[in-house]
C-alpha cells in the first residue's frame, strides 16, 4: 500500500484527533490542530513522540517564520523541539531547511500502519486462557504498573501516569483495555476513536507472558470495538524493519507511509 498524500494528511490529522477528547480533560497535555501544523505537548513525558510538530502544510515563503515559532513554542517551554516530516509535508524542501538550522535526522523512522475497511474484516478469535477488558477509573494504576512492566520503565512512574490517564477513563472515544492470566494484568492496549478513524496505542506484554496470546487478544478486543463503533481505518505506528512491522503485515495491517523525526541540536539556535 502506498497511500497518496491527501491520503497521509488525512491520516495524520485524524491520529491527532483522536487524542482532543483525552486532551481536554488531561492536565498539562495540549494538542492543537491547525490547517498548517499540527501541536502535541506533554508536560509530563518530556520526549519526542510526545512533544513535537508535524503536518507542516505552508508556502515556501512561510516555511521559515514557522519553524521559527516551533522553535519559540518548545523552547520557551524548555523542552526539546521536535518536528515529524512525512511526505504530506510542504513545502517538500522542509528536510533541507531543517538541516540547514540545526535539526538532525534521527535514524530510526516511524512507520504507519493501516487496515482499511475493518468494517468487512474477518476478525479471528481471542487466545484461550487470556482475559482482556476495559478498565475502570480505579484501575488506571493497574493498566500504568503493567505499562510500566511491559517497557522495562520504573514502577515509581506509575502513579503519575495513572493520575494523568484516569479523567479519560470511561471517555466515549478513549477506550483502555488490560489483558489478565488469572487475575494477573500481563498487557496493555488503548484504542481512540474519531468518526471512522481508530487509533491502537500503548500496547505492551510483560517479558515473561510475551508468545502466549496476550498482544493478539488485546488487539482482537480492541479491533472488534472499534467495529462495532463503525470504525474504518485502524492504524498504529511502530518503528520501521522490527518483528512487529512484520507480525501486524501477516495480520493483514500495510505500511501507509514512514515520517522521519527532526531534533534541534543543543548547540543551536533559530
Amino acid at each position: 500500500m502506498k497511500a497518496s498524500v491527501e491520503r497521509i494528511a488525512e491520516l495524520e490529522w485524524a491520529n491527532y484527533a483522536t487524542t482532543l477528547p483525552s486532551a481536554r480533560v488531561t492536565p498539562g497535555l495540549e494538542v492543537t490542530l491547525r490547517d498548517d501544523v499540527i501541536y502535541t505537548i506533554s508536560e509530563a513525558f518530556p520526549t519526542p513522540d510526545s512533544n513535537h510538530a508535524c503536518l507542516f502544510r505552508t508556502t515556501a515563503d512561510e516555511a521559515d517564520d514557522l519553524i521559527a515559532e516551533v522553535t519559540s513554542l518548545f523552547q520557551t517551554k524548555g523542552l526539546s523541539v521536535a518536528i515529524y516530516v512525512s511526505p504530506a509535508c510542504t513545502p517538500p524542501d522542509l528536510p533541507d531547511r531543517l538541516l540547514e538550522r540545526g535539526f538532525g535526522k534521527q535514524a530510526e523512522e516511524e512507520v504507519w500502519m493501516v487496515l482499511e475497511d475493518l468494517s468487512n474484516f474477518d476478525i479471528p478469535s481471542p487466545y484461550p486462557g487470556i482475559t482482556v477488558r476495559p478498565i475502570e477509573k480505579n484501575e488506571a494504576i493497574l493498566f500504568a504498573e503493567a505499562f510500566m512492566a511491559a517497557f522495562n520503565m520504573p514502577k515509581e512512574f506509575a502513579p503519575r501516569m495513572a493520575q494523568l490517564m484516569r479523567p479519560s477513563v470511561e471517555l466515549p472515544n478513549v477506550h483502555h483495555y488490560l489483558a489478565f492470566d488469572e487475575d494477573q494484568p500481563i498487557g496493555t492496549c488503548s484504542l481512540l476513536r474519531h468518526k471512522n478513524f481508530g487509533v491502537l496505542g500503548s500496547a505492551g506484554v510483560v517479558s515473561e507472558h510475551r508468545g502466549h496470546g496476550a498482544a493478539t487478544s488485546l488487539a482482537v478486543r480492541a479491533a472488534t470495538e472499534a467495529q462495532q463503533h463503525g470504525v474504518d481505518t485502524l492504524m498504529l505506528q511502530t518503528a520501521a524493519d522490527t518483528p512487529l512491522e512484520r507480525l501486524l503485515r501477516i495480520s493483514g495491517f500495510e505500511g501507509a507511509f514512514t515520517r522521519a523525526c527532526y531534533v534541534l541540536n543543543d548547540d543551536s539556535t533559530s
